[in-house]
């Protein structure tokens, strides 16, 4: 199946399945943290589509044959080689994150990591914030709501942690929750591009079980917190076993 250069989501295609994402177990009620703003760093380089075409033909194709159909993805250079691409595609059927390597000849390559969906699991739910009125006597904050307790710090590197900040409180509970109530965290990454008061953002978490990948649209975030609006997708898929 050849992918194609830049790769679209269908006119009007939907997840399979909406409402509540699914954690197992009681302890699902366990709060998730959350964490303090970032200053989110702008630069002049090129977009996701860019970098998407850097990719081989060959690596596009591995991936989207893997995982697809495209459910969201993003490109961008690799942060230890600004030259060469990275990039991430949520498919229908997995996660595929595409890393810079060398081949046996000691030429460019691209290590490709795939973690598959229990079919049918895939699941979303939409987050949305619109301004409010800011609560009297503190200043609000970046997320939305006030923070609720968690005494466990979770072992997510701390830009990682930053990026989560600029989030609503929901979007980082639905991204955060399967660490919370049992999942162990193996790896995350997130992309956000625009400028200071409007960002389109996606973000993924991956544990042993839980995959969780957010993106949507943020506007008004260059005045007071109180006034910033979002529209975000929280889709979420169980890990199959491998």
């Amino acid at each position: 199946m050849a992918s194609q250069p830049v790769p679209r989501r269908k006119a009007g295609s939907v997840d399979r399945g909406s409402g509540p994402l699914p954690v197992p177990g009681r302890a699902a009620e366990v709060d998730a943290p959350v964490h303090d703003a970032a200053t989110l760093g702008l630069v002049d380089r090129p977009g996701r589509e860019y970098w998407w075409r850097q990719l081989s033909t060959a690596a596009r194709d591995r991936m989207v044959t893997r995982v697809g159909p495209i459910v969201e993805w993003w490109a961008y250079c690799h942060p230890t080689d600004r030259e060469r691409p990275y990039a991430v595609v949520f498919g229908e059927r997995g996660l595929a994150v595409a890393t810079p390597t060398v081949n046996d000849r000691g030429g460019p390559a691209q290590s490709i990591t795939v973690l598959p969906f229990v079919p049918s699991s895939l699941r979303h739910a939409v987050v949305v914030q619109k301004p409010r009125r800011p609560r009297s006597g503190r200043p609000a904050l970046p997320g939305g709501d006030e923070p609720q307790g968690y005494d466990a710090e979770l072992p997510l590197p701390e830009r990682l942690r930053g990026f989560l900040g600029n989030l609503p409180v929901e979007a980082q509970a639905r991204l955060q929750r399967p660490f919370v109530n049992g999942d162990t965290f193996a790896r995350g990454n997130h992309f956000y591009s625009g400028n200071e008061d409007e960002l389109d953002v996606w973000c993924f978490l991956a544990g042993r079980r839980w995959v969780t990948f957010v993106s949507g649209h943020g506007s008004g975030l260059s005045g007071p917190a109180h006034r910033a609006s979002w529209r975000l997708i929280c889709r979420q898929a169980e890990v199959a076993a491998r």
